[in-house]
């Protein structure tokens, strides 16, 4: 018996050669063998054609079960793949339509042998809303600050204030303005323009004219103008006694563009102190913030002094 190993040995790379080879040619016509598999949860998309209208949310239900039948390899592709079932509409009599799904419309590739046997559930409902126009302001947000000796002289100036934009009626309706890119106030040198692209975060679905804006920075030389002697105005108590200040008037000090600081009415300031702070005890103390009311936008006031010494005597 001792020949044997030698039969098995000898070529023994032909031999496993060929035992590959058979394996191979009893596996393949397993795989061209045609059987039947469900496909679940294949998706649902929509081919929209008529630009008067928009599709709102997804269809109902958003995926389907298709049962596709052919050689076992390709069906084991789909598995993988899983394509989707591609609606196409065009033209939208109403806004809800409920629409047969066919079997052509699953995009398989046209895989050789396979055969769409049923779709489950064959019926889908689209739901759409016409497509409206509607002109919408720019906004510019800012950030960042003016170099040295710079202030802003206005609100932004923009040569074109607002954009037509298309789309179903309900977007529109939640969106009161178009956000440009925003502006880093530290890297200005003038004042503009600058042309700046609108920001389409959040505006899928939408179409913008025009899609840029031209934007001023209005900006003049910072001054500092010193009122003097302004009375400090403490806030009312609900009863006595009242609140009493170390001093009766302080100096304010507004900074800005000089057209803006020039231009405030010293009579229209309150100087007083924040409600909120107003918390004393009779026979306690405290020192607290100064606060100027009445400082138009883009105008700064500080006081001197910044702090005053309130007290609220004890009763009598």
């Amino acid at each position: 018996m001792s020949f044997l190993p030698g039969i098995l040995t000898k070529n023994w790379q032909l031999k496993l050669a060929a035992l590959a080879m058979a394996v191979l040619l009893w596996t393949v016509p397993r795989f061209e063998v045609p059987s039947s598999q469900v496909l679940d949860d294949i998706p649902v998309r929509v081919d929209l054609n008529d630009p008067e209208w928009s599709l709102v949310g997804d269809p109902s239900p958003s995926t389907v079960s298709v049962i596709v039948s052919g050689p076992a390899r390709e069906l084991i592709r789909l598995g993988v793949d899983r394509p989707p079932i591609l609606v196409p509409i065009d033209e939208i009599s109403s806004p809800d339509t409920t629409v047969r799904l066919r079997d052509s419309w699953f995009r398989f590739s046209e895989r050789d042998g396979v055969v769409v046997e049923d779709l489950r559930p064959g019926l889908v409902t689209l739901s759409f809303e016409r497509i409206v126009e509607r002109r919408i302001p720019f906004s510019v947000p800012l950030f960042g600050e003016l170099p040295q000796g710079l202030s802003r002289a206005g609100p932004p100036v923009i040569t074109e204030p607002s954009a037509v934009v298309y789309g179903p009626a309900s977007r529109l309706e939640r969106l009161d303005s178009l956000r440009l890119v925003p502006l880093d106030l530290s890297r200005l040198e003038e004042s503009g323009p600058f042309l700046l692209e609108v920001d389409t975060a959040g505006l899928h679905e939408l179409d913008v004219i025009p899609v840029q804006a031209s934007v001023s920075i209005p900006t003049e030389p910072t001054i500092a103008r010193e009122l003097p002697d302004q009375r400090l105005q403490l806030p009312r108590m609900e009863s006595d006694p009242q609140l009493q200040a170390q001093r009766s008037s302080v100096t304010v000090v507004l900074l800005g563009a000089r057209s803006l600081v020039e231009a405030v009415d010293a009579g229209s300031l309150v100087v007083t102190i924040p409600t909120g702070r107003v918390n004393l005890a009779p026979g306690q103390e405290e020192r607290v913030m100064v606060v100027v009311e009445g400082v138009p936008e883009l105008v700064e006031a500080r006081t001197r002094p910044e702090l005053v010494l309130l007290r609220r005597p004890v009763g009598q």
